[in-house]
């Protein structure tokens, strides 16, 4: 079948998962670990600290510049003139616009031209590490696959990070994990569902639980994205289930170490030990594995799924056609655009990093989309206000929806994904859901407590 047909079969139709799909067993994840060489380089944006692949740059750098507020813009800075093998990039925030927005020509200008600067700053980088722009791209050869092994190897940088060798991360980083924990904001779902039913471009779209937080990184803590999805995945747990495997409380990033940890010293992927030389106290990327060994340790029934292919397009439409089916088995009305539905969140993984699968959009254009909660990202400062969205004109629905989509512009850049599902909790409807544990705000649900939403939880 063409990788058109491919695509025009998956939005049209929800058929069963085929048989040859079944569950990665041992060690079956080990592609996406020993994937091909990249260029890596460190966030340029202040505090970020996260080491992306210079594919990502341009996409990395633009989620950023909606943390705070969707106008505000975060200054790239030009590229070390030195060696970055001797001197790193030396990362800083620009100044923000905080002014009325205007449609008078002089501020169209100013964004264009900050807008020029910006993608200039990117080329630039993209130019010190030789990898082509945009404008002129070149294609280069694979590196040769790896040859099967008779014995588990250590990981190195490439797989772990750039912190793969470390026995213990600093001490501030300690300090900065116990003292703030993490950055939840609560009620998410029901935002999205707003924006979702105002947005001119959605035909339709499926929602997880919406009692499933986001969770997102600290301020300078580096990649733990691993962690956090771990993190919006009990959050599940904790929201649906009231006799939680997790004691009502989201594990910290030492107690998951601990869990994985445990896992393997009862005999679940524990092959990662070898691997990784450990993960207690250290800063080194936890994947698929370490994550589904912790929630079989748990006693969790999960399921595991790999996506791969290498020609174009095909493992995208497999992981989509998994994906609408998985929320279509939900009960719902197809004539509610936007349907919530009682399933958990998923945990998903392509080279370099991972994210929470929230949802399903198809758009007017036919094209499927996933919606993520990303924890290398905050939500933007005005979801998370009271009556944020209403102040926001159409256009700046569709403006915020962005950093949650993740549809084939980014997917295409990969051939290779897994899934970690977790079981639905039945017994309550959504209906009792949002009338019951989980409060349904006017506009916005804030954070336990009273605190404010996209604040750090001590």
């Amino acid at each position: 079948m063409s990788q058109s047909r491919r695509h025009s079969h998956v939005r049209r139709h929800a058929e069963p998962v085929s048989a040859a799909r079944q569950p990665p067993q041992d060690g079956d994840f080990q592609h996406l670990r020993n994937s091909e060489d990249e260029q890596f380089v460190e966030c340029p944006i202040e505090d970020c600290h996260e080491v992306i692949t210079l594919a990502e740059l341009d996409d990395h750098v633009f989620l950023h510049g909606g943390e705070d507020t969707l106008s505000d813009t975060a200054a790239i800075p030009s590229p070390p003139l030195s060696d970055p093998a001797h001197r790193g990039p030396q990362p800083h925030v620009g100044e923000t616009d905080t002014g009325e927005s205007s449609r008078s020509r002089r501020t169209r200008h100013r964004k264009h031209t900050q807008s020029t600067k910006q993608s200039h700053a990117i080329d630039a980088w993209k130019r010190l590490f030789h990898k082509p722009t945009d404008a002129a791209k070149t294609s280069h050869p694979r590196a040769p696959p790896s040859p099967p092994r008779a014995f588990r190897k250590r990981l190195g940088r490439s797989e772990l990070g750039q912190y793969a060798h470390e026995d213990k991360m600093p001490d501030w980083l300690v300090s900065l994990l116990k003292k703030g924990k993490y950055v939840k904001s609560e009620g998410m779902i029901f935002v999205l569902e707003q924006l979702l039913t105002r947005s001119a471009s959605t035909e339709w779209a499926f929602l997880c639980h919406p009692c499933v937080a986001h969770i997102s990184k600290l301020r300078r803590e580096g990649g733990f994205c691993g962690y956090r999805n771990i993190q919006m995945l009990s959050s599940y747990m904790i929201g649906a289930e009231p006799s939680d495997p997790f004691k009502g409380k989201i594990p910290s990033i030492f107690r998951i170490q601990d869990l994985i940890e445990n896992a393997w010293d009862m005999g679940i992927n524990a092959h990662g030990r070898a691997e990784t030389g450990g993960v207690k106290g250290t800063r080194k990327y936890i994947g698929t594995p370490e994550a589904q060994a912790l929630l079989v340790s748990l006693g969790i029934h999960c399921v595991a799924h790999g996506f791969k292919n290498p020609s174009p397009g095909i493992a995208e439409a497999d992981l989509l056609q998994y994906i609408l089916e998985y929320f279509s088995s939900a009960p719902f009305d197809p004539d509610q655009k936007v349907r919530l539905t009682n399933l958990p969140p998923l945990y998903f993984q392509h080279r370099g990093h991972s994210m929470t699968i929230i949802g399903l959009e198809r758009r007017e254009s036919g094209e499927l989309e996933l919606l993520v909660f990303d924890p290398m990202f905050r939500d933007p400062a005005y979801l998370t206000e009271p009556d944020g969205i209403n102040k926001k004109r159409q256009r700046n629905y569709q403006s915020a929806l962005k950093f949650y989509r993740r549809g084939h512009d980014y997917l295409k850049k990969y051939h290779e994904f897994e899934i970690v599902a977790v079981p639905s909790i039945q017994h309550d409807s959504v209906q009792e859901i949002c009338q019951g544990r989980v409060h349904r705000p006017v506009m916005l649900s804030h954070a336990e407590h009273g605190a404010r939403p996209g604040t750090p939880i001590a």
